[in-house]
């Protein structure tokens, strides 16, 4: 009897699921799914080089684990048609009982984890790493338990260079696996984030390459650049194709503002949203803002099927008068819609802050960093359920992962601490920018602002000894670029600023700093 005839016969054994021949050696095994081929790679991976393997489903995660490991010639009772092209691909030899178009979920509702896990992989030893992630966060999911309270946000991506779409894929792959694989599921894109190109990154980063199980993601409508009642449809429509996906998580109107306002009511945004989720396009929906708590009042109180709602919170904007954070909190609460916190770190503000600032937090945890300090005022908020962090690159990841992982919220004497940083800053004079970018867009002269805005920060809080530094990265800038003092005073960034801030007159702060 040759080798896949045994192969065959030991999978015949009651409740056998996988069976190895390999010369004298024969295994018999009885997971489910590709757990038995992955344990095996990882405890016995000898065994399977130049073995003969009977398997009673096969498909192209399950055929690419066998490549992997260097299996012979394969038998599978039911095999399905992504398996017989890998197998026919890699000229490894192969027979089956059944043949089927693809492999479902235990409950048939969706592929398979496993079969999207490795949908678009073409490398077998890349396909088992991938698999081998997943297993791992799906395990992490069936635990159970309330989601972690750090969201990904898809705003601030690592680059290749100072243009908004020239996207770091590569360190973004990686930021996306260690974020899952720490048991962390949310990630926040929307329609204009990176010159229209972040859900497109969220596609190729995230929904490619992870299963629909192993995450949750949120976007927005933009109700800022809709014209008709029909552009919203159109939007979502091309929404679920930028990112890949037949549905949202969480699904908001964006940027909601006396402005725009109008334009939700007059094309009843809200109820689009809750058409949306009786077809089971979306599963959650609320909206973002950043105006006045009364605006917000009034939203709430017409529209009470909001089911979360996305504030602008961090302690720096805590007792502000214009962006009043504490202020629209207390109002979501009174109507109990949980707080999906955005700009806990002010746009990277509080991530550097002066050195008086940074002793103060020293002094109490010189093990936190000072970023932590910002998203754990927030995420310790009562109705806070998640806090969205744009991080730019894998350090910041892993710092906000090192203390919210498991998360602790800020005792008495921490939050007395933040409200001296608080006090330090704001005498520094230094500009509320959060860059979000929403400035730049319509921008005439192709300014930078929330570059130029940022460079100005840290010229007051670096002062004279970084003045070199300071000056290349603005002069850097101006290549591709208009300068600060290029501003034709049109006034359209300011319509667009969440913060509203005067930036007209700030540019002229800043060109008397860098072009003086």
């Amino acid at each position: 009897m040759n080798a896949i005839d045994r192969a065959r016969r030991l999978l015949s054994s009651d409740g056998a699921t996988l069976s190895v021949v390999n010369g004298k050696r024969e295994r018999i095994y009885y997971d489910r799914g590709v757990k038995s081929l992955t344990d095996v790679l990882d405890s016995n991976r000898a065994l399977l080089g130049g073995a003969a393997v009977a398997d009673k489903l096969v498909g192209k995660a399950a055929a690419m684990l066998m490549i992997s490991g260097g299996v012979d010639e394969v038998y599978g009772e039911v095999m399905s048609d992504g398996a017989v092209e890998t197998f026919e691909k890699f000229g490894t030899k192969y027979s089956f009982g059944t043949r089927i178009q693809g492999i479902t979920n235990r409950d048939g509702t969706a592929p398979c984890p496993m079969e999207q896990t490795v949908k678009y992989i073409d490398d077998p030893a890349v396909a088992e790493e991938a698999i081998k992630r997943t297993q791992k966060i799906l395990k992490l999911r069936a635990q159970g338990g309330k989601m972690k309270k750090l969201g990904f946000g898809m705003m601030r991506l690592p680059l290749l260079s100072s243009d908004q779409k020239d996207i770091d894929f590569e360190q973004v792959n990686k930021m996306v696996d260690e974020f899952l694989l720490h048991g962390f599921e949310y990630f926040d894109t929307a329609w204009m984030y990176h010159e229209h190109t972040s859900e497109i990154v969220a596609r190729e980063c995230l929904v490619k390459r992870y299963p629909r199980e192993c995450f949750k993601l949120a976007t927005k409508l933009p109700v800022f650049s809709l014209t008709c009642a029909e552009d919203m449809q159109k939007i979502f429509d091309e929404q679920c194709k930028k990112c890949g996906v037949e549905y949202f998580d969480y699904y908001l109107l964006h940027n909601l503002n006396k402005g725009d306002y109008p334009a939700v009511q007059e094309y009843d945004a809200f109820a689009f949203a809750r058409k949306l989720k009786a077809e089971g396009k979306i599963r959650h929906y609320g909206f973002s803002f950043h105006d006045t708590p009364q605006l917000l009042d009034r939203i709430l109180t017409e529209h009470p099927d909001a089911e979360f709602v996305q504030l602008q919170i961090n302690y720096l904007d805590w007792e502000s008068e214009g962006v009043q954070s504490k202020n629209c909190w207390e109002v979501a609460r009174k109507h109990n819609k949980p707080v999906i916190v955005m700009e806990p770190v002010k746009g990277g503000t509080l991530a550097k802050v002066p050195a008086d600032a940074e002793g103060l937090f020293r002094a109490v945890r010189p093990d936190m960093s000072v970023p932590s300090w910002a998203i754990r005022f927030a995420a310790g908020l009562d109705g806070v359920f998640m806090v969205l962090s744009g991080m730019s690159n894998l350090e910041q990841l892993e710092d906000n992962m090192s203390f919210m992982e498991r998360f602790r919220p800020l005792n008495a004497e921490e939050r007395l601490t933040v409200n001296k940083v608080s006090g330090v800053i704001k005498g520094t004079g230094a500009i509320a920018c959060t860059a979000c970018r929403y400035c730049t867009e319509n921008c005439p002269k192709n300014i930078p602002i929330p570059d130029y805005f940022s460079l100005y920060n840290l010229h007051l809080i670096e002062g004279k000894n970084g003045w070199s530094s300071q000056f290349n990265y603005y002069e850097a800038l101006t290549v591709d670029h208009g300068k600060a003092s290029d501003c034709v005073k049109c006034g359209a960034c300011e319509g667009h600023c969440p913060q509203h801030l005067k930036i007209r007159d700030l540019l002229e702060k800043v060109s008397g700093v860098f072009e003086s």
